[in-house]
């Protein structure tokens, strides 16, 4: 539950929506520059689901790898309660505009990257509509598993243009997932551990 309802937050933003045209994408968006390992820090959204589970969400780690046809392939890793880690397998088909990406599995469109520096922030803007109910999200991704100063200000700056409220958002704690990224060379979400090394067998 918790698994599907950050993905979906990650993922969504619905098109034609009135405002829309205020929701920045960054411009020049290179996506060779947004690919390999980032981590979702903090969250901000009116969502009802969201604000009931907030205290309970555990940092994903999010490795993003570019396609061939303009697609991005995006790989979470997610903590699960016995302490190992969960892998989730998204696409974002690539929009009209660099930036912009769609994701139909999840009957959800217009996914926008809204600001980042590549090298320590992203943040991403997403409006799902839900039951007729529109809700309204900002993820902050960071390269590390901690808060990046700039990366927090745009995110700030952004919840005001968007109309959301700083006590409807959420720092995400690191998680079992992010440890094992962190000692994964590759950065992976839930890299294969290693078996451990078993003692040499007795003198004959």
């Amino acid at each position: 539950m918790l698994h599907t309802l950050l993905i979906s937050s990650t993922l969504a933003l619905l098109g034609a929506a009135p405002g829309q045209a205020q929701v920045p994408i960054q411009a020049d968006f290179d996506a060779s520059q947004f690919q390999g390992t980032w981590y979702m820090v903090g969250v901000v959204s009116d969502d009802q689901a969201f604000l009931d589970s907030r205290d309970h969400l555990k940092m994903p780690v999010v490795l993003v790898t570019p396609l061939a046809n303009g697609d991005l392939a995006l790989k979470f890793g997610y903590s699960t309660p016995d302490g190992g880690c969960q892998k989730a397998d998204v696409t974002f088909t690539k929009g009209a505009v660099d930036g912009q990406f769609s994701n139909a599995a999840l009957a959800q469109t217009d996914i926008r990257v809204a600001a980042t520096d590549y090298k320590h922030f992203a943040v991403l803007y997403v409006e799902t509509q839900k039951g007729g109910v529109r809700s309204v999200w900002l993820q902050l991704f960071a390269r590390a598993p901690e808060l990046f100063p700039e990366g927090a200000q745009k995110m700030q700056q952004m919840a005001l243009q968007v109309g959301l409220n700083p006590s409807q958002g959420a720092l995400l704690p690191k998680s079992g997932a992010v440890e094992l990224a962190e000692r994964d060379p590759a950065g992976s979400p839930c890299p294969p551990q290693r078996a451990p090394a078993l003692p040499p067998p007795p003198p004959a």
